[in-house]
């Protein structure tokens, strides 16, 4: 990375949820970490959708803070929380040359949703995601077929069961 620069992580809440409430969760660790953090609101905080809340709204938001802050555009990352997790999901392939990786917890895709941002991808995002194995919204089970679904098509990707942990 060039000198003096930091990473940016960008963080999509769930529903219901607000970017305010996930910067507050992240701020100690980007503190800590010296990365700049970003909690966008979706237009409708009851879910994320394409076109209005991405992905030209987050691309503006991140061209606009690359002009105001030292980021490294090499380190651009996107965590997602529900439905926060699976717009990161959707995002990270559409727009899979933008972003060094991306996280999630409690997320997973619909086989057409998998299917359509496969076809989409030009590039293999790293891809982490956290999941309670209690998760009654993202049933353990689809989170692996999601996992499975995105790792025979080639992306590097983890699934970090949580034993007992709900969404």
């Amino acid at each position: 990375p060039s000198s003096g620069t930091v990473p940016l992580l960008v963080t999509l809440h769930g529903s219901g949820g607000s970017g305010l409430g996930m910067v507050d969760r992240w701020k100690d660790l980007a503190a800590e970490e010296k990365m700049i953090l970003v909690g966008p609101d979706s237009r409708d905080p009851a879910f994320w959708a394409a076109p209005v809340d991405g992905p030209d709204f987050l691309y503006e938001i991140i061209e606009r803070l690359k002009k105001a802050y030292p980021i490294d555009p090499r380190r651009v990352y996107l965590f997602g929380h529900s439905a926060g997790a699976v717009f990161t999901l959707l995002i990270s392939m559409w727009e899979s040359q933008y972003f060094a990786a991306v996280a999630l917890h409690a997320g997973a895709l619909e086989s057409f949703e998998a299917a359509e941002g496969i076809a989409a991808a030009k590039r293999k995002v790293p891809i982490a995601i956290f999941s309670g194995t209690a998760d009654a919204i993202f049933p353990i089970k689809a989170v692996r077929i999601t996992r499975d679904t995105l790792r025979d098509a080639g992306f590097p990707i983890s699934l970090i069961e949580i034993p007992g942990h709900d969404h």
